[in-house]
């Protein structure tokens, strides 16, 4: 029970979660007294019509009566939005389960489960994740942490490249070695402990990732996730997950998101005064991501999202 101290404290659960998929959003709209509200009202509009310029318009969404060959092509322009995204590359037998878990669940003879039930999903699948981690996963996790890098990277960025980001532009206050050491605790923690003190605790935050999540996906694309508040289907469910442990809102198309990463090399030279690396070779998010970086390769690799599919199959066939 020597690690029970240390797990109470919340840059642990912080860790574990973002390193297998509940990671926050880290430029989620936020209501703020400082923001005007007309100016508010304009930035979420804004956040909606480019959700909708991206999976609104890259994923092919299936729909109730469709047949299989409509299915297949909504999981396959997933598949496709992912990887251009962030690297995400799934493979053809993990595709055709989450087809068939698609159809099964659009023809009604799988249920759809509830916001509440894919928290404790990613909570589950990501204390099991951590669990069977190797310690070259762990150490590859934590220099992804810390940020875009390359070569001709700027020596202001490259100082701050000295602590593991759990979120987005906010430092956890952990150097490599110290984010390598507490993951290694917590994959080697007592299993009892795990689930009883981590578990809880990683349900809620997960929670909390999901409902701002289906929120803005609903409030955007009405047509696609309208019902995702009560029901979300197996596809769904692999969108979400990825949003959150990736942070990519899933807004902008590929070619506007490139555009946006253009942008944002510009915004940088000038405010610094010198070069900025270019995103050209780069993508967005992912494992050294120019906009966000997230160890992908880790925390929604092929046997993580198998472990999401297997948990999501269990609780859609209770009916």
């Amino acid at each position: 029970m020597k690690y029970l101290s240390c797990f109470k404290r919340a840059r642990f659960i912080a860790l574990m979660i973002a390193l297998v998929c509940a990671v926050s959003i880290s430029v989620s709209i936020r209501r703020t007294s400082a923001v005007p509200t007309d100016r508010n009202t304009e930035l979420k509009e804004e956040f909606k019509a480019s959700v909708r310029d991206g999976v609104g318009s890259e994923v092919q969404f299936a729909k109730s009566g469709d047949d299989t060959k409509n299915v297949r092509a909504s999981v396959e322009s997933a598949a496709q939005f992912m990887r251009k995204r962030s690297g995400v590359d799934l493979n053809g037998q993990t595709k055709t389960k989450l087809a068939d878990m698609e159809a099964s669940t659009l023809a009604g003879t799988s249920r759809r489960i509830t916001p509440d039930e894919l928290s404790e999903i990613i909570a589950t699948t990501a204390l099991e994740r951590i669990s069977v981690a190797g310690d070259e996963e762990i150490s590859r996790a934590a220099e992804t942490l810390k940020g875009f890098d390359a070569p001709d990277l700027p020596d202001s960025f490259r100082r701050g490249r000295t602590q593991v980001r759990l979120r987005a532009s906010i430092a956890s206050g952990l150097t490599s070695e110290q984010f390598v050491s507490q993951a290694k605790a917590i994959r080697d923690a007592d299993p009892i402990l795990k689930y009883t003190v981590l578990k809880p605790v990683a349900t809620r935050m997960a929670a909390n990732e999901v409902q701002s999540c289906t929120r803005n996906l609903s409030e955007a694309v009405p047509e696609q996730f309208g019902a995702a508040s009560t029901g979300i289907t197996p596809l769904q469910a692999i969108l979400i997950a990825y949003s959150i442990a990736s942070e990519d809102r899933l807004a902008y198309s590929a070619v506007n998101l490139q555009k946006r990463m253009g942008f944002l090399q510009g915004a940088i030279t000038k405010t610094i005064g010198q070069p900025y690396p270019s995103p050209n070779g780069h993508r967005a998010y992912g494992p050294n991501g120019y906009i966000v970086s997230t160890p992908l390769d880790i925390s929604f690799d092929e046997q993580t999202v198998n472990l999401l599919l297997n948990h999501i199959a269990e609780r859609s066939a209770n009916q």
